[in-house]
């Protein structure tokens, strides 16, 4: 079975589990529910093995249909001692089809017939649907990760960029201006799919996405045509499962992250908030990953001149207020970028004599030409008309 579909008594209700006494009256039960803020407790022997469980529809059903005294009736007497109960171990999947066939709303789970948890349906429902979301997640990054193999150059990029993204949005939701645009939601959303921003580049032919030397006119044009195929793949994606949330800002991220807040960017030419705000936060964590990352074609840029690069790029390249975010979390991009460099350190291998043809990048900061300097530094020579991962 797998890992992910067994829970433990750590990932139960075991830090709230009430017993009671078999001999207790039915009053000092509901007070122990009450005192506790549960709705089940445990009914033990003097031993402290299960004996039964006492809910509060029993109470409720004594009370209400019965007329009986809750200070005269004992928990002996209305408890349920045909107990269904899992062990340690039990799969979630047949937790949930235990508690279907005997209708039942908690289970105690036991250890040698001594209980160390009570799950809930509720709980059942709730890790189950937290495990599908880390399957999506888990599916998400390595249909990711395959579709970046066909660079070899870019290393730990998915990891970073969307650790740049999700600290850009976060900070950007301080802003008077994006409270209700970015909850918690938008944020996991971004770091969850903006690893699929450039799944349009299984698309592009090895001769140019595998070109180590600088594009032409016409390479850098069917290049750029990695934008809308991506989006085109996210599209039929999105005809199967319309509401996963997650694809709508897949497909928004891969089509739009390389337009410029001025309208000369690309597919579309998109200006200021005609753009999606995912797009206009991701742009800002992909153009800074490919500043700051080392390629084949050039050494990695300063945290400072990338800085420099990005902040002119306010107003023209960039949403002016994700340009303000990203001063304040600035310090988050490089402890983001020095962690992921020290584990990438760690897993590099000296490159084989047959590797793959390495990729050039397209970059260039806007408005600029080759070498030209920012604030007395010269700038290291990026090549065509972008500065971002192509």
């Amino acid at each position: 079975m797998d890992r992910e579909d067994v829970i433990s008594p750590s990932q139960s209700t075991s830090v709230r589990v009430v017993t009671i006494d078999r001999e207790a009256t039915m009053a000092a039960a509901a007070e122990r529910m009450r005192e506790h803020g549960i709705g089940c407790l445990i009914v033990t022997d003097a031993a402290g093995k299960l004996v039964g469980i006492f809910s509060e529809r029993d109470i409720v059903y004594s009370v209400v249909a019965v007329c009986a005294d809750p200070a005269e009736v004992l928990v002996k007497d209305i408890m349920i001692t045909d107990v269904a109960s899992c062990c340690v171990g039990t799969p979630v999947c047949k937790i949930q089809e235990i508690m279907t066939k005997r209708q039942v709303r908690h289970l105690p789970l036991v250890e040698d017939g001594m209980p160390v948890g009570m799950i809930s349906s509720r709980e059942v429902m709730a890790y189950r649907h937290a495990n599908e979301q880390a399957t999506r997640d888990l599916t998400i990054f390595a249909l990711a990760k395959l579709a970046d193999t066909r660079d070899p150059e870019t290393g730990m990029h998915l990891e970073r960029v969307r650790g740049y993204a999700r600290a850009l949005t976060e900070a950007l939701a301080e802003h008077r201006d994006f409270p209700a645009q970015i909850d918690a939601s938008f944020i996991t959303m971004i770091y969850v799919s903006s690893p699929l921003h450039d799944v349009g580049k299984v698309g592009i032919p090895d001769c140019v996405l595998l070109k180590p030397g600088r594009l032409d006119d016409q390479e850098f044009k069917v290049m750029k045509t990695h934008s809308r195929r991506g989006a085109e793949t996210l599209d039929l994606a999105l005809k199967q499962y319309p509401e996963a949330e997650f694809l709508h800002m897949a497909r928004d991220i891969a089509a739009y992250h390389h337009e410029r807040y001025d309208g000369q960017g690309y597919p579309d030419g998109l200006a200021g908030q005609d753009i999606p705000l995912c797009a206009r936060i991701f742009a800002i964590a992909d153009v800074y990953d490919a500043l700051v990352s080392k390629r084949v074609y050039k050494d990695a840029t300063t945290h400072d001149i990338a800085r420099s690069i990005i902040i002119d790029g306010k107003g023209t390249q960039f949403d002016p207020v994700a340009i303000e975010a990203f001063i304040r979390c600035e310090k988050v991009f490089e402890v983001i970028r020095k962690g992921m460099r020290q584990r990438e350190d760690g897993r590099l291998r000296q490159p084989a004599a047959d590797d793959a043809p390495r990729r050039r990048e397209d970059v260039r900061p806007p408005g600029r030409e080759p070498g030209e300097a920012v604030g007395g530094a010269e700038l290291p020579i990026f090549e065509d008309a972008d500065y971002d991962e192509g």
